[in-house]
Formats: structure tokens, C-alpha cells, sequence
């Protein structure tokens, strides 16, 4: 079967990260970055704070493209890596209690809207990002679609 959301490799099931879209970002984020540098004279601080910021963003949409998901049926396991920083964790299927959806809004408007597996590790509940979702909640919706299906959760 084939999944938007995941790429199929010897029975497991990657997140697909999408390099070009965080590329994009962080070259954008660099170029306002160095626009603010420039262009605000030197003995107004901001400048430099609006730059170093911008170069921050810049750094954790580079980090986001080495975000590591695996879903293993055959082991009913998941591998979590955030990014390059953090170490991998690893969840069973029977430790996964629920999804769970968290929706930001301003004004009626949906901003973001990020879906989690909710595991039960050792009596501890841990949330485990899997896809986030900007302008509605559709994306995240059709990935926990995805998910379900690949771990088999309506069989259970």
C-alpha cells in the first residue's frame, strides 16, 4: 500500500521528512537574518538580536530534517529520534494507549496542530511527536489515518 506519509523499506515503515520544505525555511530564515544585520545600523541592538534569532530558526529547521520515525509491525515497535541531538528511544506497541492532537488557534484560525502517540512506558505517560500539521488539522488527521493502519489498530 501506498502512504503519503510514510516510505515502506523491508517490512518498516519510515517518516518521510521533507528536506526540501525545511531546506527552503532555513535559507529563508538566513537571507532575513542577514537583512536585519545589514540593514538596521549597528548602534541599534535589535539588529543583531533579530539576526541572531533568525539564525536560531534557521538552526532548528535544519534539525528537523534528521527527525527519525520507524514503525517495525513484525516487532510492534516504534524508533523515535527527535533530531541528530537527542538519543533514540524505542516503544512497544502494547505500551501505546492513545493519539493525541494538539491544536493551536489565534482568532478562529488554526495555526498548527501536532499528533502524538501517547505510550505508557514504565507507569510514565510519554508523548512522542509524529507529524505537524500549519493552516488545519487535516495533515495531522490523514497521518494518524496512516499510522493506525500501519500498526493495524482497527484488527486489535
Amino acid at each position: 500500500m501506498n502512504y503519503r506519509y510514510f516510505t515502506e523499506e523491508n517490512g518498516r515503515f519510515h517518516l518521510k521528512n521533507n528536506i526540501p520544505a525545511a531546506m527552503i525555511r532555513f535559507i529563508g530564515c538566513l537571507i532575513i537574518a542577514a537583512a536585519l544585520y545589514f540593514i538596521i545600523p549597528p548602534e541599534k541592538k535589535i539588529g543583531v538580536w533579530g539576526a541572531v534569532l533568525f539564525v536560531f530558526f534557521a538552526l532548528v529547521n535544519l534539525l528537523k530534517t534528521t527527525k527519525k520515525l520507524v514503525i517495525d509491525p513484525k516487532t510492534k515497535t516504534i524508533i523515535h529520534k527527535n533530531n541528530i541531538l537527542n538519543s533514540e528511544a524505542e516503544y512497544r506497541f502494547d505500551e501505546f494507549e492513545q493519539f493525541y492532537v494538539l491544536v493551536a488557534k489565534y482568532l478562529f484560525i488554526t495555526m498548527d496542530s501536532t499528533a502524538f502517540f501517547i505510550f505508557n512506558k514504565g507507569g510514565k505517560e510519554k508523548r512522542v511527536p509524529i507529524i505537524v500539521g500549519l493552516f488545519g488539522s487535516k495533515k495531522v488527521q490523514n497521518a494518524i489515518n496512516e499510522v493506525s493502519d500501519i500498526m493495524n489498530l482497527d484488527g486489535k
